[in-house]
């Protein structure tokens, strides 16, 4: 399995960045998880002939899918051309808020399947388990499995022992890491610092963790990574555009 991260910042890029959006490939089937700000493009640049299987949304906040808009028209102009796109794609995404779902809307080429916690499905040879996260929209983490390696994405979440019972020795934990613990915003209750997630991946014993959804305000990967490695030191940063393979 690889993963190619399209996106790494929120809730809003940095310069030059963009938000959230992952890359899932195995032998025969390609999936991107999240659709953020600045994502659409890279995913053409890696993959051209737009030749994915699936979307999953994790939720419809703006940095996790505001690219989906223009993708509708892509999708529609695409297909008009004869470029082999299949069509409808299938995207799996919460149902709410209900006027952000509505937006989805785009019949013939997108088939919307709408998520619920504990849902488990099968797009090709990937198998994917959606958990319930703690955000003030309905979000959920998921458990990307395909060739016998495990990827838990926490997506955005405040710290719960929750998801690192959900992650227990997956081979990766993607997790965000959107402040320091000495900038906590209001909101961090719905995200975690980096010293969380290094602490969710210490205990979820997982054998590599991955920080992502950083700050697009300015925090530089040392800063991340000097917070996350006192709970786990073998913590990463991820790269804009690399692939990690598992």
């Amino acid at each position: 399995m690889d993963l190619t991260v399209l996106g790494k910042y929120g809730p809003f890029p940095a310069p030059l960045g963009a938000c959230s959006g992952y890359l899932f490939e195995s032998a025969k089937t390609a999936i991107v998880v999240d659709m953020g700000s600045g994502v659409f493009s890279r995913l053409l640049a890696v993959r051209p002939k737009f030749d994915i299987s699936a979307i999953v949304l994790s939720h419809l906040h703006s940095d996790h899918m505001s690219d989906m808009l223009v993708l509708r028209y892509a999708l529609n102009q695409l297909s008009n051309a004869g470029d082999g796109v299949k069509l409808p794609l299938t995207v799996v995404t919460p149902g709410d808020p209900q006027q952000e779902f509505a937006r989805l809307s785009a019949p013939g080429l997108l088939d919307l399947v709408t998520a619920w916690d504990g849902m488990r499905f099968t797009v090709g040879d990937f198998t994917i388990t959606l958990r319930l996260a703690i955000h003030p929209i309905t979000t959920y983490a998921m458990k990307i499995q395909s060739e016998g390696k495990t990827v838990v994405y926490t997506s955005d979440s405040g710290y719960t022992p929750a998801l690192s019972e959900f992650a227990q020795n997956a081979d990766l934990l993607l997790c965000n890491a959107c402040y320091l613990e000495r900038n906590k915003r209001g909101d961090v209750a719905y995200h975690m610092t980096a010293g969380e997630a290094g602490r969710t991946a210490r205990e979820a014993n997982v054998k590599n963790l991955l920080c992502t959804h950083i700050w697009g305000g300015g925090y530089t990967d040392e800063q991340v990574l000097s917070e996350a490695s006192v709970e786990y030191p073998r913590a990463q940063v991820v790269q804009e555009m690399k692939t990690y393979r598992l």
